[in-house]
């Protein structure tokens, strides 16, 4: 533990990020084996999904189910389409299975004091959930607006709380944490080679040239007509693949919800640089996930990786 934090309340503020906060779990690990002993969690989106879990003494439970997440585990478990007027699904199947996991479903029931950052719709003011259903809280939390629809408790209507408090700090502060460990997995926005002007994908073009009937080599000349037929359907082949390959180098587009989940991604990372400037932590913890997506949930074993390191080395 470091020098100075003896006798003092430890809090965390887990920021949010989709898929890149699954790296929250390597560094609530580092923390562990630094033997700092954590009183009280804030988390927003996925941050405070894995707050939960690590509040709930749950955290061993997501670490092996992230481990083991692919794609197709993904759809089975997590993504289902509702279509509703307000978003692409509504959650149920994800909060059913986090329910399971999770173990509880009330705030009470929880082993350490646990807040939820959501926003409020009509207001885009932060609301600070912290009582009643933990689930309908994280649901609220986590709601990217288009891909999830809203989640109404009590008389509001919930987005997710990364609109307006990525990284809540001062949720911690508040719990009455006196050294706050925050954890940002927003920065470090690397370019996407998928999103791209028109013209530079121009740049990328493969030649293919015409298609014409092959001239007869030496071997060809006692092969017969078929070999040569065969060597023209093979040339085909050939062009046809390098046509493909053309046709992608110009999709330069990336479909609605790569441009949605990208653009709260990037005003998300803008917030929270701001927000920290004004409310800083006590320790900041920046793992390098960049170049993990929003929606790259396979990738939890390097996002684990990053954040165990980014740990380690905010704490030496």
């Amino acid at each position: 533990m470091r020098r100075g934090w003896k006798n003092k309340r430890v809090g965390l503020a887990l920021g949010s990020g989709g898929a890149r906060g699954w790296a929250h779990l390597g560094v609530l690990e580092a923390l562990r084996e630094s033997g700092i002993e954590v009183a009280c969690v804030a988390g927003t989106s996925m941050g405070a999904v894995v707050g939960s879990f690590y509040a709930a003494g749950r955290e061993p439970a997501l670490r092996e189910l992230a481990a083991d997440l692919d794609w197709n585990r993904l759809r089975q478990f997590f993504w289902e389409i509702s279509l509703s007027r307000s978003g692409l699904t509504d959650g149920r199947r994800l909060l059913e299975e986090t329910a399971k996991l999770l173990g509880h479903r009330e705030f009470r029931e929880l082993n350490l004091p646990f807040r939820a950052v959501a926003t409020d719709l009509a207001g885009g003011t932060e609301v600070v959930l912290s009582s009643g259903d933990l689930m309908q809280a994280l649901r609220a939390s986590i709601s990217i607006p288009g891909l999830f629809s809203p989640v109404r408790i009590g008389r509001r209507l919930l987005v997710d709380g990364g609109l307006v408090n990525p990284v809540p700090v001062n949720v911690a502060r508040d719990m009455g944490a006196q050294v706050v460990i925050a954890v940002d997995v927003s920065q470090g926005i690397r370019e996407d080679e998928s999103v791209r002007t028109e013209a530079g994908a121009k740049e990328k073009d493969v030649p293919v040239g015409p298609l014409r009937l092959p001239r007869r080599t030496d071997e060809e000349e006692t092969a017969g007509p078929m070999q040569v037929l065969e060597n023209f359907f093979d040339d085909v082949e050939k062009k046809m693949r390098r046509l493909k390959a053309s046709w992608r180098a110009r999709e330069t587009k990336p479909d609605m919800l790569e441009v949605l989940v990208r653009s709260v991604r990037i005003m998300e990372a803008q917030i929270a640089r701001t927000r920290l400037a004004a409310e800083p932590a006590d320790v900041l913890i920046e793992p390098d996930v960049g170049g993990i997506g929003t929606l790259d949930f396979q990738r939890a074993k390097e996002a684990m990786a990053a954040g165990r390191a980014a740990a380690e080395k905010a704490l030496s």
